[in-house]
């Protein structure tokens, strides 16, 4: 509306301006009052287009013309140019924390400011070997280390007697369970070993394991 206005300003005076000119050169040459028409028309244009662009050409145009807009008119239409979020009313965060606002309180322990204490796990003691009741050094046999008498042990073979009771089926039984150590029971006759050393007999391994020799 505002350069509406100014440019409604600028045409008014650049009318005035063109009939200046032609009272003033209406008696000038021989078409006398046409001539000043002329003159008076030349003014309006020229003058009018220069004012507006001058004065108004800087000016933005804030709302469309309408009639009978008032200032009060003008300021409910900015109000309704303005975004949805600002026309909110009320605050959409919490409410500010005052002296009368009484904080709510929750039945239950209150959580205390002491960081809780770890309890260390008591520590397991580790369970000790229990020897097997009336079980023979199976180490004594060449060709059963540490590892294979504890395997042999965990399968219930405790005992010389009990190897030397090995028929060709048990032996080929343990031998595939043993794997590729398996080969061992038969070519260090494991049977034959046990047999003496189930009489009461020795071998040379079993006196280098009894003075604290390898297996």
């Amino acid at each position: 509306m505002e350069r509406a206005e100014c440019n409604r300003n600028c045409w008014i005076s650049a009318a005035i301006a063109g009939v200046v000119v032609l009272l003033f050169t209406a008696g000038i040459g021989d078409l006398h009052w046409l001539a000043g028409l002329f003159l008076g028309v030349v003014t309006f244009v020229l003058f009018g287009a220069l004012m507006v662009w001058l004065v108004c050409h800087e000016r933005p145009e804030l709302f469309e013309d309408g009639p009978g807009l008032t200032g009060t008119d003008w300021q409910r239409a900015a109000v309704d140019r303005q975004p949805e979020t600002l026309l909110v009313s009320g605050s959409l965060g919490p409410e500010p924390f005052t002296s009368g606002t009484q904080m709510p309180i929750v039945a239950g322990t209150m959580p205390s400011s002491e960081p809780p204490s770890v309890v260390a796990p008591a520590a397991v003691p580790a369970a000790a070997a229990k020897p097997v009741p009336g079980a023979d050094d199976l180490q004594r046999i060449k060709g059963i280390g540490p590892k294979i008498s504890d395997w042999l042990n965990a399968q219930g073979v405790t005992r010389y007697d009990q190897i030397a009771a090995w028929d060709a089926a048990t032996v080929a039984d343990f031998a595939q369970r043993l794997g590729r150590m398996g080969g061992r029971i038969e070519a260090d006759d494991w049977v034959g070993q046990a047999k003496l050393l189930a009489a009461g007999g020795e071998t040379g391994h079993s006196r280098r394991i009894d003075k604290g020799g390898a297996a």
